[in-house]
């Protein structure tokens, strides 16, 4: 069985409202539809990837329980296979909830006078346990919520910034490169831009047009292309259609940017990380859910092996 290099990637913007879930979980589905295993750790409050995709948050075990060690990672995946979810194949979600909101306060409680490593290094632990399951991991990260951006900032390999025109979107790319700088002093030498995606542009617009030349100018290296534009499809898949654009539309327009941003991401993950993807709906060695849900399977009955001698 095939173990993948896995990429570690956080998203987010100091800003709230800068449309980060919908880039996490389209860019995601874009991804899987080319054949890599992705998984989406919803660790927002408020479980917006979780709820974009059509998963009640409060029907599964998710983020709130791995990383208090309550439950293994790999037990509380949802995928395809689970009742009551509209999944795309070879996407997967961890699911988030209100729970989040406790999570400092019970790891306090939780922690040994003994244990000095820091609350930050939370997610550390988990995504070891997930490297060579997937291709790539996104953590989508809550706006107002520190220990989970963190968290995310101190274990990511890359980290995605996302913007829409809106000027506190573009306040918050100024902070959140500081707080890459300042992580990668305190945590996490290793920690890379990889890429900075604009969503929700209308081009008619003064401030569509002050960000992109924004972006243009502080960040071309990493700007993902195409921008996405502004438009009606994506709020009603997120309000009502309960899935992702590539099952509900996947010849629209906006489907085929999204694509497009897929592949700019993975180019510049070969190129800043020096990680590159084979094709793999081209060479037919993509793993079906059954055989994913198998090596799951396997990983989890060695685990109890070793747990009980």
């Amino acid at each position: 069985m095939k173990r993948r290099e896995t990429v570690a990637i956080g998203v987010g913007n100091q800003k709230g409202g800068v449309g980060k879930t919908t880039m996490t979980v389209q860019l995601s589905a874009a991804l899987a539809e080319r054949g890599r295993k992705v998984l989406i750790i919803d660790l927002d409050v408020n479980a917006g990837s979780t709820k974009h995709l059509g998963v009640d948050p409060n029907s599964f075990l998710g983020s709130f329980e791995v990383l208090t060690g309550e439950e293994h990672p790999l037990d509380v995946i949802v995928s395809s296979k689970d009742e009551g979810n509209n999944l795309p194949e070879n996407l997967h979600i961890i699911t988030g909830s209100r729970k989040l909101e406790e999570l400092e306060e019970r790891l306090r409680r939780k922690k040994s006078k003994f244990d000095d490593s820091s609350l930050g290094d939370v997610l550390k632990p988990v995504l070891e346990k997930l490297r060579g399951h997937y291709d790539y991991i996104f953590m989508d990260t809550p706006p107002s919520a520190p220990l989970p951006i963190i968290a995310a900032y101190k274990a990511a390999d890359g980290f995605l910034l996302v913007a829409i025109p809106e000027g506190l979107a573009i306040e918050g790319l100024d902070e959140a490169l500081n707080d890459i700088e300042e992580v990668r002093e305190y945590g996490n030498p290793s920690l890379k831009l990889i890429g900075l995606a604009i969503g929700a542009v209308d081009k008619r617009t003064r401030l569509s047009k002050e960000l992109v030349s924004y972006v243009h100018k502080h960040f071309s290296e990493f700007m993902l292309t195409p921008v996405i534009p502004r438009a009606t499809v994506i709020p009603s898949v997120q309000t009502s259609q309960k899935t992702t654009i590539f099952q509900t539309d996947p010849q629209h327009p906006i489907t085929e940017k999204f694509r497009e941003m897929a592949t700019s991401l993975e180019k510049n993950i070969h190129k800043i990380l020096g990680i590159q993807k084979l094709d793999e709906t081209k060479l037919h060695i993509s793993e079906t859910e059954d055989e994913f849900q198998n090596k799951e399977r396997g990983d989890k009955d060695s685990m109890k092996e070793v747990l009980n001698g």
